[in-house]
């Protein structure tokens, strides 16, 4: 074949393949052309409209559910969520200002259908536009009447042209393998079934496949796929006292095929088993004030939980937040061998997925990583396109879960300390401080669950870490006790004034947020940290007895 034949058969190729894609992906196209038709025309209606976007999740999910050896369900769903923003009046204020809009979402049709389509892209940006005029209305109307505001920076900032097109994706290829996933869930959680203890023992598997895009009048066009798979063993018992004991092991990767292999998380549920089953057996601790190490997972749900949210621009913006960080820019916030990013650029943490991973938030700003805390030191806010008094300029943390409206939020929390000390070495400084405290032991928080905080000014900013693997570590040098029913509490500002020594192997959390714009995925990591004091409260309980009759299947 002569190069001028290589050359037409490649363009016909390339031809062929821009018709392919075009054909593949109606809805991109559909929604660029309906945005300018739509803006176009409401423009005309009203001179106030400056800025508009829409967004679409398109989102397809297979679930698998197993309980004590039997699959419970599996199924798939399917669904698409459009998005529209409408913004009347300026960048310096607009219909937003105050957060007093609301978000209009709609279903999309999974089939392309353009006319479907369209029809409903036009109703709900008609919806959308009609309460953004009257919010607008009454945000004029608020400002002639109400005092001066606190934080004066604008309502919304400019944001660089960004393009990015993913190719259309193969959900043939994409698609697991649910037969092997069956079989895995049954054998785990039939492991779980052969302990007397346990009320109930499930293992799941959640994969989803997103197709996201948005296009907006500032000319950003972006299509971005992305993959995560879940897999969680959850099993409880429930003390004499009524107590509930709950155990979580949660699984994340992209694909399903690269989930931990069936004999480790085998091992894990094996685990599982025996520390519910000794927590059922445990004491329940009284409440406490002394010394403590939180372990790598533990120290990242708490910096995630306790820092992390005060760090959202949209917090400082608003009047009704505490606004713990607001003017702490430059000053010292945490021990200087402390520093931390929020990084949503990473994929892995050593050889770990981590679930916080995007390119665009949702406002179409690229990620980016944000150094937040320098050796002790305040740097950054994370921060969307609304800017406040001491920042301004996105760096790519407008998130939010499909239908919402984006606000400020975490990614991929990371810690690091320059501490570097030993497991041993955190246990030796545990033990010398309940000594010199005159305290009987100092705590371990192995695991925890989750956590959440309060960061408003009408309640006290306090937080509580929701723990469910608790050791005493004695001062005598008994050996540790696994104890029950300890919630970790405390108030942010002296919590980090006590942080005293960090350790020098990370551990990472992979888990979701469900904060004001609804679940997002997150991760965090960190060493494992030593505080001199920390404050314990009794972790609230049941009071219904355990079952008067015997499980079924051990009634023989």
């Amino acid at each position: 074949m002569n190069k001028l034949n290589k050359g037409l058969l490649l363009l016909m190729l390339l031809l062929t393949c821009t018709v392919y894609l075009k054909a593949q992906d109606k809805l991109f196209y559909i929604l660029k052309d309906e945005l300018q038709r739509e803006f176009k025309q409401l423009k005309k209606a009203d001179t106030n409209l400056y800025y508009m976007n829409y967004r679409v999740d398109d989102i397809k999910t297979y679930r698998v559910a197993s309980s004590f050896g039997v699959i419970n369900s599996i199924d798939s769903s399917h669904a698409r969520i459009f998005s529209p923003s409408v913004r009347l009046g300026s960048y310096k204020l607009d219909n937003t200002h105050g957060s007093m809009y609301g978000q209009i979402p709609a279903s999309l049709p999974v089939a392309d259908d353009a006319d479907l389509i369209k029809l409903t892209i036009w109703k709900t940006t008609d919806a959308a536009y009609k309460n953004a005029a009257q919010v607008y209305e009454q945000i004029l109307t608020n400002k002639k009447v109400r005092v001066a505001e606190e934080d004066t920076a604008a309502d919304f900032s400019p944001a660089k042209k960004a393009t990015h097109f993913d190719p259309p994706l193969n959900y043939n290829l994409l698609k697991p393998d649910l037969e092997k996933l069956t079989e895995q869930l049954k054998i785990y959680s039939a492991i779980l079934k052969q302990n007397p203890d346990l009320m109930n023992g499930m293992a799941f598997v959640e994969y989803k496949i997103t197709r996201k895009y948005f296009v907006d009048t500032d000319g950003s066009a972006l299509v971005e796929n992305s993959t995560g798979a879940w897999q969680a063993i959850n099993a409880s018992a429930k003390a004499d006292d009524g107590m509930d004991l709950p155990l979580y092991q949660m699984y994340f990767s992209y694909l399903p095929q690269t989930l931990p292999a069936p004999d480790s998380v085998i091992k894990d549920v094996k685990t599982m088993s025996a520390k519910l089953s000794a927590l059922r057996k445990s004491k329940i601790a009284d409440p406490f004030v002394g010394p403590a190490i939180l372990s790598g997972r533990a120290a990242g749900v708490f910096f995630h939980e306790i820092f992390g949210h005060r760090l959202e621009g949209k917090r400082m913006k608003s009047e009704y937040d505490g606004q713990t960080f607001k003017t702490r820019l430059g000053s010292s916030v945490l021990p200087s061998f402390l520093s931390i990013t929020m990084d949503p650029t990473i994929k892995k943490i050593g050889q770990t997925d981590v679930n916080g991973f995007y390119r665009f938030d949702d406002e179409g700003v690229q990620s980016q990583k944000v150094n937040v805390v320098e050796n002790g030191i305040l740097k950054n806010f994370l921060m969307t396109r609304t800017p406040i008094n001491s920042a301004s300029g996105s760096n790519g943390h407008a998130r939010t879960a499909p239908g919402g409206i984006p606000e400020s939020r975490q990614s991929n929390l990371v810690v690091t300390g320059n501490d570097n000390k030993t497991d041993a070495q955190l246990r030796e400084m545990l033990v010398a401080e309940a000594k010199k405290q005159g305290k009987e032991y100092g705590y371990l928080f192995q695991n925890v669950q989750g956590g959440f905080t309060t960061t408003g000014r009408t309640n006290p900013n306090a937080f509580n870490v929701l723990p469910i693997e608790v050791y005493k570590i004695y001062a005598d040098g008994r050996p540790d006790e696994l104890v029950r029913g300890v919630d970790l509490i405390g108030t942010p500002l002296s919590m980090f004034n006590r942080i005293v020594a960090s350790g020098n192997q990370m551990e990472i959390f992979n888990g979701m947020c469900g904060a004001g714009s609804g679940w997002v995925p997150v991760s965090a990591s960190s060493p494992a940290i030593f505080v001199d004091v920390i404050e314990t409260q009794k972790k609230s309980k049941s009071n219904e007895r355990l079952p008067v009759l015997p499980r079924p299947d051990l009634d023989k």
